[in-house]
């Protein structure tokens, strides 16, 4: 992390957690982080003297949903025939995000909530993305592994941080920050 007199951090977003939720499996590795081990180094990283000396907007975002059939086709297709991920665990480290935005009082993306909302989901009801319910072309869209987005995916991941970012700081939204350099067709400013 540079220090402030080298660089500045205007914004930051903290953006763990999908490999992180994968469960313990018998490969002789893992890359499973226990939920409350978790929340805690989300909150070391957050409130790192590195980081904190930049004062930066910080932005948590939740891990996404999985397509529980993509992800095991996936897995398949590299010769693992273990479940290592399901879409109740993913919804549990996204639900671990909150809280700990909400501790920290740290604004937070929640792309999992944005997905589903566009996957169908209410409150309550069966995850799309578990393969107890019928396959969700929402999540096909947006996934092409189950996990990995496709351009839509990153397509609801731009859309939800500039809405996050005008509601949270309107004053750092594109149009309203000043130019370092001149625009590129102002010939007599690049000629100077």
């Amino acid at each position: 992390m540079p220090s402030p007199e080298q660089a500045k951090i205007r914004f930051m977003t903290i953006f763990f957690g999908a490999n992180d939720a994968r469960l313990p499996n018998t490969l002789g590795y893992t890359q499973t982080v226990p939920l409350e081990a978790y929340k805690q180094q989300l909150i070391k990283i957050a409130t790192h003297p590195a980081i904190k000396t930049h004062n930066p907007h910080m932005i948590l975002i939740t891990p996404p949903p999985i397509d529980e059939r993509l992800c095991e086709a996936a897995d398949a297709a590299k010769g693992i025939n273990q479940v290592r991920r399901t879409a109740e665990n993913a919804a549990r480290y996204a639900e671990a995000v909150r809280e700990v935005g909400e501790q920290l009082d740290v604004p937070v993306l929640d792309l999992w909530k944005a997905f589903m909302q566009r996957a169908g989901w209410s409150e309550g009801q069966p995850l799309p993305g578990s393969k107890d319910v019928e396959r969700n072309a929402v999540l096909t869209e947006l996934m092409h592994d189950g996990l990995h987005f496709n351009p839509a995916g990153y397509r609801v991941l731009l859309d939800e941080l500039m809405r996050l970012i005008e509601r949270t700081w309107p004053n750092q939204m594109p149009e309203k920050l000043p130019f370092l350099l001149p625009p590129w067709d102002d010939a007599d400013a690049w000629s100077e």
